[in-house]
């Protein structure tokens, strides 16, 4: 037969499969015109159709011999079972009858599905029927239909489910295909279904024309998940539960049969994604990839992989529509597009593009000549489809396998222009990202931004709230789930909100670390601290990772936990589910260490991944490298930078290496983008004067990171100074003249106070390996370990003898606060202080009265007690920052709030613990303050102010294979 008979042999054919079997043949002879040769090819591919139907409903399992016979259950048309009514039967299968039926306690029309009773005692097949009601009933989705309810009636399993009106796929398709716009319709709404199923573990297995109905408005449904499977992968259950099919059996419809089916062989998601593969090829041709004179060579055909081009049949088929389908037909599962969101994603981009009037295949033309005229119309349209054109039409399909991360060459880019960008997280497909941004007010909000637009919306509006860690992408980037706490709150509260913008909804509460999600989105993992214990020292907790449902915060399960002063943050499920990777910090005889660990969900074990010294803020896990990204203080610079880190082995390999801070990370799904924000601190030294705060003027213009400011008797100004990536100290005049540096710039050397007497300088420095309060001459001689006792020291303070100086002590067990002589000695704990996560504490320099923070368990909040000579113990209902002193004449405190107004940071207020009402001394604004001093004389003070410049940047990563072309 030449290649035209053969299509209207194929026509024919399929257009004969949707008539009743006793209308064929008229239908046939009509058609065929007296071509006796064409009608005899016709009548044999319909035999070898029955034959296979045979081979399908009763070679597998036993039982199957009478379930063809149309009335085996016709008795119940018209009676009563439970509260339905059952009308009419609407189909029978393998697998059980369906009827339609009215829901007489709601008054709805439903689908009955019941196992026939020659199969309801067969246990194989009350599993099987039970794995469809499970599967069906896991999901939610406005494309598969829905499960109202499974009941056991009169010893009979019903399945109540949603009535779907209308025809199957294979009878609405014309014969040469439908047309593109239809297709692009039903199918973005049937890969998002399948996508839904995937996401919740749900194999179809038996994905086909005649289990896709089409509503009469057009809307299609996903029916039958009587072969579905729990993939073992994602969705945890015993082994019995998730599958009944036995090793080399062969379950499915042969024509749309992957080749892992057909062979009988262990399947997951890529099995749904071959069959729909099909399905796509028969709905834009008309006809099937696969065909044979009989089934056997029809499940030949698939398992080679024999099928021609869609352009041969349908030339009027855009080619990036054409290459996904027959991608998603490869023959290698590795082959294969690898998740029904890439798919769905194509399916959405490609019908944005065509809902635009955009011709999809003459589109790269018709943009060049366009963009090239004088008018500039075409802006308007073009950027997103050029986006959509190259992301769908190249990277999706015609890119091979997730190439291995590499960090041979890096190129970045900002993202955002703002310079208000706290930390900032890209989506999981690439495409946009989530950013916390400062307001001007102080306030905190949530905005979203596509990359390649420069417009953003806000998702979250802004609230006087601290945003802590990185919001988090859903992994079909539709929710944004972040962390937000009150100011002055040991524990946050996460939200979850649509990524479109839309009403939060509050998850889980006592959150202190925001985790990722697991791959079917149906997890999410948190860290919690416990309160500190009264009869424990301040520094000392428990941190625990935790899980809970992402859909509303039931269900919480504990994975690890720790005791003492081990840190726990960052959690993030591992790629395949199996391992949680996390971020530990330890103190160890009061040395800092930070490391990477994995914790095994299943075996319950934890290995070390890592283990440094610099601090490890986030980290971003690479789904296919075996790796991932960490922001940490680089060593050199002192700043933090982002490194790489291999999961087996913990080799590091730096990725960044600039003068900037980066204060997060987050990657895409394929590794191919590195976001984060990107941050530099300007800090100045300006002096005023107290009748007039406003005249201040700058010290000096150079834009370096001061950080502490203090004064000399004499009126010099003695100061630390971020610098070649190191923390230093300088003494200079008031003018910035005569300036000299005091310590080495072989180590960190900060916050400098001088004793009133003038002699000495109080800092903390790292010369040792660690943090501890050290002391030196006012000329930077003879420098003197302090504080020599475990743990870390910081934040020294002088007692107002001028003899002492008392500093913040982070040891277990240990008092909060410690007491060291200037000219050395033993070191004292100060005793009967309440435990504190943060502590603040001052004396007046008469030495009369003292003020420390304390944390009120009743309010939740933190407050400062107030203690002085003869009068009663005082409460101030003030929340102290970073800056909290007296004043020379010791009747009143500076400080600056945490909790109580808005642009705290840039303000400074003063208050009298005989009259607590307080006052603004003065305001920075814009600029942060991030330390103030008074001289000795009362009459001039200084600041250190603070401009952070902030913007969300993004590296992308050139991979081994680019780099190779």
């Amino acid at each position: 037969m030449t290649p035209e008979e053969w299509d209207k042999v194929n026509e024919l054919f399929n257009t004969a499969l949707d008539l009743a079997p006793g209308d064929r043949e008229a239908y046939l002879k009509g058609a065929c015109d007296g071509n006796e040769h064409l009608l005899s090819e016709i009548r044999s591919l319909l035999a070898a159709e029955d034959e296979a139907g045979d081979f399908i409903r009763k070679p597998l399992l036993p039982g199957l011999q009478d379930l063809s016979h149309p009335d085996r259950e016709s008795h119940l048309i018209g009676k009563t079972i439970g509260n339905f009514l059952v009308e009419k039967s609407i189909g029978s299968g393998g697998m059980g009858d369906v009827f339609l039926a009215t829901d007489l306690r709601l008054g709805r029309k439903v689908a009955l599905k019941m196992l026939p009773n020659t199969l309801a005692s067969d246990p194989s097949f009350l599993k099987r029927f039970e794995n469809e009601a499970k599967a069906a009933a896991t999901l939610n989705h406005p494309n598969v239909a829905t499960i109202y309810s499974v009941e056991e009636i009169d010893g009979k399993q019903v399945i109540a489910m949603e009535y779907v009106e209308g025809k199957t796929l294979d009878q609405l398709t014309p014969s040469k295909g439908l047309d593109i716009a239809t297709f692009l319709d039903w199918f973005t709404c049937l890969s998002d279904a399948l996508k839904h199923a995937h996401e919740r573990g749900i194999i179809h297995r038996d994905v086909k024309p005649g289990n896709i109905i089409i509503t009469p408005a057009g809307i299609p449904k996903i029916l039958d998940f009587g072969l579905a499977q729990f993939d073992r992968t994602r969705y945890v259950m015993g082994s019995d539960e998730t599958s009944i099919t036995q090793p080399g059996q062969i379950i499915g419809t042969p024509s749309y049969m992957s080749p892992e089916q057909a062979e009988g062989k262990e399947v997951d998601h890529r099995t749904d994604i071959f069959s729909l593969g099909v399905v796509m090829y028969e709905a834009l041709t008309g006809r099937r990839p696969f065909l044979g004179a009989t089934q056997s060579n029809v499940v030949e055909a698939v398992i080679e992989g024999k099928f021609e081009s869609i352009a041969k049949h349908r030339s009027a088929v855009p080619h990036v529509l054409g290459k996904m389908v027959e991608r998603c037909l490869e023959t290698s599962r590795r082959k294969r597009l690898q998740s029904m969101r890439e798919i769905h994603t194509i399916l959405k981009d490609v019908r944005s593009a065509s809902d635009a009037g955009v011709s999809i295949d003459s589109f790269a033309r018709r943009f060049y000549l366009e963009a090239t005229s004088p008018s500039m119309n075409w802006v308007f349209g073009a950027a997103g489809l050029v986006a959509i054109l190259t992301f769908a039409g190249w990277y999706f399909i015609s890119r091979p396998a997730t190439p291995p991360f590499s960090v041979d060459r890096i190129s970045i880019r900002k993202i955002s222009q703002t310079s208000n960008v706290a930390v900032a997280s890209i989506s999981p497909d690439g495409r946009s990202i989530a950013y916390v941004a400062y307001e001007e007010n102080g306030d905190r909000s949530l905005w979203l931004r596509r990359v390649n637009d420069p417009n953003a919306i806000q998702i979250v509006p802004p609230q006087q709230v601290f945003f802590w860690d990185s919001p988090v992408f859903s992994s079909d980037g539709e929710y944004i789930f972040y962390l937000t706490a009150e100011r002055g709150a040991t524990h946050g509260t996460m939200f979850r909100v649509p990524s479109l913008g839309g009403l939060p909804r509050k998850i889980v509460e006592r959150v202190n670390h925001l985790g990722n999600l697991s791959a079917d989105d149906r997890t999410i993992l948190f860290v919690r601290y416990g309160d500190p214990d009264p009869n424990r020292s301040a520094n000392t907790t428990d941190a625990r990772i935790m899980s809970a449902d992402a859909l509303n915060g039931s269900g919480e399960m504990e994975y690890r936990r720790t005791e003492g002063e081990t840190i726990l943050r960052d959690p993030r499920f591992s790629p395949d589910g199996r391992s949680i990777i996390h971020v530990m910090r330890e103190l160890v005889d009061g040395v800092e260490f930070w490391s990477v660990m994995t914790h095994d969900i299943a075996e319950v074990s934890d290995r070390t991944v890592l283990r440094q010294r610099g601090r490890i803020g986030e980290i971003a896990i690479l789904h296919s490298a075996k790796g991932l990204i960490m922001n940490a203080v680089d060593e050199d610079s002192n700043r933090r930078q982002l490194f790489h880190v291999a999961l087996t082995g913990g080799e590091i390999t730096r990725i960044t290496n600039d003068i900037s801070s980066y204060m997060n990370v987050s990657v895409d799904r394929d590794g191919r983008f590195i976001v984060g924000a990107q941050r530099n601190d300007e800090g100045r030294i300006w002096i005023g004067r107290m009748d007039d705060p406003s005249s201040m003027t700058l010290m000096n213009r150079d834009t370096i990171g001061h950080q502490v400011v203090d004064w000399t008797p004499d009126g010099r100004i003695v100061f630390d100074v971020h610098l070649d990536s190191r923390l230093s100290i300088w003494i200079s005049d008031a003018d910035g003249k005569n300036a000299l540096q005091l310590t080495p710039s072989d180590s960190d050397n900060s916050e400098p106070r001088v004793s009133g007497d003038g002699r000495f300088i109080a800092f903390t420095s790292n010369r040792s390996g660690f943090n501890q309060v050290w002391r030196m001459n006012i000329d930077g001689g003879s420098p003197r370990l302090l504080a020599d006792v475990p743990g870390i020291t910081q934040l020294p303070r002088f007692a107002a003898d001028g003899r002492s100086v008392v500093f913040r002590w982070f040891n277990m067990g240990s008092p909060p606060l410690g007491k060291a002589l200037i000219d050395g000695g033993s070191i004292e704990g100060i005793e009967n202080l309440p435990p504190a996560v943060i502590y603040y504490w001052a004396m007046s320099p008469d030495g009369r009265s003292t003020g420390h923070s304390l944390d009120d368990r009743k309010d939740g909040r933190m407050k400062v007690v107030v203690r002085s000579e003869g009068a009663a113990e005082r409460i101030l209902d003030i929340f102290p920052s970073r800056i909290f002193k007296w004043t020379p004449g010791s009747r009143q405190i500076i400080y600056q709030e945490r909790l109580n107004g808005e642009n705290l940071t840039t303000k400074l207020f003063q208050i009298d613990p005989s009259d607590p009402v307080r006052r603004l001394l003065l305001s920075t604004e814009p600029e942060d303050l991030l330390d103030f001093s008074l001289a000795p004389d009362g009459e001039r003070f200084a600041v250190v102010r603070s401009r952070t410049v902030s913007n969300a940047v993004m590296l992308t990563a050139v991979t081994e294979t680019e780099n190779s072309k």
